[in-house]
């Protein structure tokens, strides 16, 4: 909780939003997806009361939440790994992508996912028991170029930060974001490598 703590205030003062931004790329997302509101904000309550009663009150809950509704809408994704035990998490996807192939799994197994090329891959570092920089590398052989990548509980501890920095620093990494309750990672090869911090 305290190195959680410290890390926030660390973030704070590091971060920025769109006015920060001199990406065209990481400014549309931000203006045109992230901060945008959407039907669902009307909708989550409900959805929250039914699946995850002890976090209707929790503000952050639900903006982790939407975040993935969003991102899921914004970049049309079709083919999604979620390795996260949450059925809500899953259903809140299936509301912006309804046609979408959602595969969900506690544990990434290659075996599970032959011949599958995924353009959203969400990860939870707290219900993974692998190392979140070996399986973002594992699941790279199954990314398409467009894939967009969000790790979850990127500061929850000094393990997951020091795996986080990694995953920011690989040659396959060209643009990240870090959003303290969320990291995204883009694979986009027509992109100049990139780091931005910024208030989601």
């Amino acid at each position: 909780m305290l190195y959680s703590l410290k890390s926030y205030l660390k973030f704070l003062l590091a971060s920025t939003n769109q006015h920060g931004v001199h990406s065209p790329f990481v400014y549309g997302l931000l203006t045109k997806c992230i901060y945008q509101k959407q039907h669902l904000e009307k909708q989550l309550p409900t959805l929250l009361a039914e699946q995850h009663p002890q976090s209707t009150k929790d503000f952050r809950f639900k903006k982790k939440q939407l975040i993935h509704n969003k991102i899921a809408s914004y970049f049309k994704s079709n083919e999604i790994l979620l390795l996260d035990k949450s059925i809500l998490t899953k259903n809140i996807i299936s509301l912006a992508r309804p046609n979408s192939c959602i595969t969900q799994t506690k544990d990434f197994i290659k075996k599970q996912v032959a011949g599958k090329k995924f353009d959203m891959v969400v990860i939870n570092t707290s219900n993974n028991t692998q190392h979140i920089g070996e399986l973002f590398e594992k699941i790279l052989e199954s990314a398409q170029q467009n894939c967009v990548f969000i790790f979850e509980g990127i500061h929850s501890t000094k393990a997951t930060t020091k795996a986080w920095q990694a995953i920011v620093d690989s040659k396959k990494t060209t643009v990240s974001i870090d959003g303290f309750y969320h990291g995204l990672v883009f694979l986009k090869k027509d992109q100049e490598k990139q780091h931005f911090t910024l208030r989601m």
